[in-house]
């Protein structure tokens, strides 16, 4: 065994250190999934019981998380104790304060019907992606039964047994034929050109299109949906820079880490080693081509500054030699959340899922998977 553990980019001396930050991960884990950290009361609530020792950390992940914790409190207190000057000066003003309070009750009723307006739109979300997916589902099974697909199939079943006498036979020949839309994908794509394919991972709410666009608008749909409407959800998107035709080493997807488990608010569930091992199957076609991956790794890590000379997950999309592959596999084991050997080698298809997690300030989960 290691004289050395590593989870995401922290490292500890012995075994026992080690195991006490994996039940620091957990215990953040659990406390980000219930509590909303961002609001100011339950900020103060949670600090006041890691200050009371009724929350105890005992690594130097839960004490990064503590401190991370301590700003956004301390940021909290700044906001109020300014609210409380303007209250104070409002209170001076004698008639105007009846004025405010009126404003203040209009605020209220905004508020409200705002925030009974974000349920609604979060309701017609949900409804509009069910949509997507029964135009999927629907079209997927019309195909099936015409016959048109069942030469296509006979096709299908000819250049699989072509491949599995020779990769390099089936690479030439996938640059030589014609890229045709997939038929289950064909209305979505006449409805949004920048559809790149369709993920789902059975047992979890991820069952999404996903969307790419050019390196002039690489976040475009983090903040739209796939009708390119605004919204907080946003939507599942492939790094800007991959090409899934000639088909790079490594694809990319990104999606919010929703509070509400939409998007790629479940991944997080994958921090609990039982979860991963039984939800490794996933399937990501493109709109050209059909295939299924299995979950090799779960890792963590943070979006680094510029001039940090540090390995950067994000920005690995090809293998040019062994060499690179191995160092990028080297320092992917260093980041698994799980102590185990991950499975990769190379000249393995890789697609990694990326999301925000808050177990550090701008700490990332993600997940690597291998094409079967």
């Amino acid at each position: 065994m290691s004289d050395r553990y590593r989870i995401g980019d922290y490292e500890f001396d012995t075994y026992e250190e080690y195991l006490e930050a994996q039940e620091d991960v957990k215990k953040i884990d659990y406390i980000t999934k219930e509590v909303d950290i961002t609001d100011a009361d339950a900020a103060l609530r949670l600090y006041t019981l890691i200050r009371n020792k009724e929350i105890v950390f005992r690594s130097k992940i839960g004490i990064s998380f503590s401190w991370f914790l301590t700003d956004v409190v301390a940021k909290n207190s700044q906001n109020l104790l300014e609210e409380r000057r303007k209250q104070e000066e409002r209170q001076e003003q004698g008639n105007k304060l009846k004025i405010a309070g009126i404003f203040c009750m209009i605020g209220a009723v905004l508020c409200l019907s705002y925030y009974g307006l974000t349920v609604w739109q979060d309701y017609q979300k949900g409804l509009e992606y069910e949509k997507l997916q029964d135009m999927q589902n629907m079209t997927g099974h019309v195909i099936e039964d015409s016959s048109a697909d069942s030469e296509q199939d006979a096709d299908g079943k000819e250049q699989e047994e072509t491949a599995d006498k020779s990769k390099k036979k089936k690479t030439e020949q996938a640059k030589k034929q014609k890229l045709t839309v997939l038929s289950k994908y064909k209305k979505l794509y006449q409805q949004n050109r920048d559809l790149a394919g369709w993920l789902k991972i059975k047992g979890t709410n991820i069952d999404y299109p996903v969307m790419q666009t050019g390196t002039d608008q690489s976040d475009f749909y983090l903040h739209y949906d796939f009708d390119k409407k605004e919204s907080d959800h946003g939507s599942l998107f492939l790094d800007a820079r991959n090409n899934f035709t000639d088909r790079d080493t490594n694809l990319i997807i990104y999606g919010h880490n929703m509070k509400d488990g939409t998007m790629f608010g479940g991944l997080q569930n994958y921090m609990d080693k039982e979860y991963w091992e039984q939800h490794r199957e996933l399937v990501f076609d493109t709109i050209y081509e059909k295939a299924r991956y299995t979950v090799e790794a779960v890792c963590l890590s943070k979006v680094n500054y510029q001039d940090e000379d540090t390995f950067r997950y994000y920005n690995f999309l090809n293998a040019k030699s062994k060499a690179e592959f191995q160092a990028f596999l080297s320092n992917i084991q260093q980041l698994s959340v799980f102590e185990h050997t991950i499975d990769l080698s190379y000249g393995d298809e890789l697609l990694t899922l990326s999301t925000c997690n808050y177990y550090m300030q701008d700490g990332r989960l993600f997940l690597i998977a291998k094409k079967e």
